[in-house]
């Protein structure tokens, strides 16, 4: 029998991706204007090297407009306000919350079919791009007899859980795949309230803007 996700959501602001895309143009064309005028001031040399940046971050612009269009599909599942998509200068960002791929303290998947993951798997197919997967944790003790040390070394389980699922069930490659542990050091909240502390408790999966 297939258990249940614990539902999670993508921000509302996600439902106006094309303000990234829009936004992201924007940028190009004031960088484009930008590089002319600095151009009047070092010369033609300096040309070259303008044009082939502008190509770069144009072709990147090309290739991420629908692939943010695919993510944002994929996760329409996820319904929970602590797990947000962000999209970055360098990267897109997505935050899944502890309980949606763990038990409390637990550092292997929970055994079930992990549907979130697999969509994402599926997005991240359809680019070149270097995916990395953050561990971190609150900072409340582990409990007694826990198998971890730390809860840098369970937020490092939990990372490393997710790419042996992204390499042995989806087939993503490893060279595309890196792993960070943070334990408790790179809280997105104080570690003041319950509801502070369990958002803290995620995995975040960064798509980085480099091949």
């Amino acid at each position: 029998m297939i258990e249940k996700i614990s539902p999670v959501f993508v921000e509302r602001r996600n439902q106006y991706i094309w303000l990234t895309i829009y936004s992201d143009l924007i940028t190009n064309l004031f960088l484009l204007f930008l590089s002319l005028y600095a151009l009047s001031y070092f010369g033609p040399d300096a040309i070259p090297d303008a044009m082939a940046s502008m190509k770069s971050r144009m072709e990147y612009s090309r290739k991420a407009a629908p692939w943010y269009e695919d993510i944002t599909r994929n996760l329409k599942m996820v319904r929970n306000e602590d797990a947000p998509v962000v999209a970055r200068e360098d990267r897109l960002q997505m935050a899944l919350p502890e309980d949606v791929l763990f038990s409390v303290g637990a550092g292997d998947l929970k055994d079930q079919d992990q549907f979130v993951l697999h969509a994402i798997a599926q997005a991240i197919k359809r680019v070149p791009y270097t995916v990395l997967i953050e561990g971190h944790t609150d900072n409340q003790p582990l409990v007694p007899g826990s198998r971890y040390g730390s809860n840098w070394e369970l937020s490092l389980a939990r990372a490393m859980s997710v790419v042996n699922y992204l390499v042995r069930y989806e087939g993503l490659s490893p060279e595309r795949l890196g792993v960070a542990a943070f334990g408790e050091y790179h809280p997105r909240y104080p570690n003041d309230t319950p509801p502070h502390r369990a958002a803290n408790r995620r995995i975040e999966i960064s798509i980085l803007r480099y091949e």
